[in-house]
């Protein structure tokens, strides 16, 4: 199955209309040769005077923290922006300053204070540390490494519902890290994985849960053989589930009309990607 012309001008058409102007960057990147350096421009106004990001749709508004941090450099890492860039140097810079020696941790949101290393959004900082790790100073890598395995080797069993945002960080990280520590995380996910994702089809539009394909964006994952099946009904599902207005529907409720206009832009074009990504486009 594959998303027709009609639909994906759709969805562009959506994402046009109604989409945030990161998205829509990200878009012309993705299908229309656009560059990277629009969509960093772009984010500019995103990140506060302290290098953080703010207002990506996870954290607030008006204050950087952490998770739109995070958020924000999964955008800057996708379209291949380097450590010469002025707006990573000034990312990373908030990250390495914004960690709490004393906890050991990353703290989320702007007043919301963890009580010590959390898997979300920990372990997908540290990851875009390894990424830049040249404007990291000597020696945090090390140490803050310590704490990601540590929690990372001792898992909470069962794992509930909300589990897949902590392991989407893990995996994020595990992308970036050196080894053995890739291997070692990659082994560990691949044991558990479908412990993890949602595999019922029935559940992916009604409950907020890991729908497959977001720990495969691409043939390309460590993990898509073995998941390979779930991936694409997943991303098929995307395709028959997708709205008449274009977009991609979300499978939670969000509270305030602004907060759902900036989430139906960042999965319909996360959809898209992926489905770009699996060849699931007509051309």
């Amino acid at each position: 199955m594959k998303l027709s012309v009609n639909k994906f001008e759709a969805a562009k058409k959506y994402l046009i209309k109604h989409g945030r102007d990161l998205e829509q960057k990200l878009f012309q990147f993705h299908f229309e040769n656009g560059s990277a350096q629009a969509l960093l421009d772009a984010m500019e106004k995103y990140q506060g005077d302290d290098g953080g990001f703010k207002n990506m749709g996870e954290g607030h508004s008006f204050f950087s923290n952490g998770m739109d941090t995070s958020m924000a450099f999964q955008y800057l890492s996708e379209v291949g922006a380097t450590s010469d860039d002025e707006i990573v140097q000034k990312g990373i810079k908030y990250i390495v300053e914004s960690y709490d020696q004393s906890l050991e941790c990353w703290h989320p949101r702007h007043g919301e204070r963890a009580n010590g290393w959390d898997n979300n959004p920990c372990p997908e900082l540290l990851g875009y540390l390894y990424e830049f790790r040249e404007l990291v100073p000597n020696g945090f890598l090390e140490s803050v490494t310590e704490n990601a395995m540590s929690s990372i080797r001792n898992p909470k069993k069962p794992y509930g519902q909300f589990y897949f945002l902590e392991a989407l960080c893990i995996f994020r990280l595990a992308e970036r890290i050196d080894e053995p520590f890739k291997t070692e995380i990659i082994s560990w996910l691949k044991s558990d994985i479908l412990e993890i994702i949602e595999t019922n089809p029935s559940k992916w539009a009604k409950i907020y849960c890991a729908k497959p394909f977001f720990f495969a964006h691409s043939p390309k994952s460590p993990l898509y053989e073995t998941i390979k099946e779930h991936v694409i009904r997943s991303l098929e599902n995307e395709i028959t589930t997708q709205s008449e207005a274009g977009n991609f529907v979300l499978n939670w409720n969000v509270q305030d009309v602004e907060g759902e206009k900036v989430w139906k832009s960042i999965w319909t074009m996360d959809a898209l990607r992926a489905l770009h990504h699996h060849g699931m486009i007509s051309c």
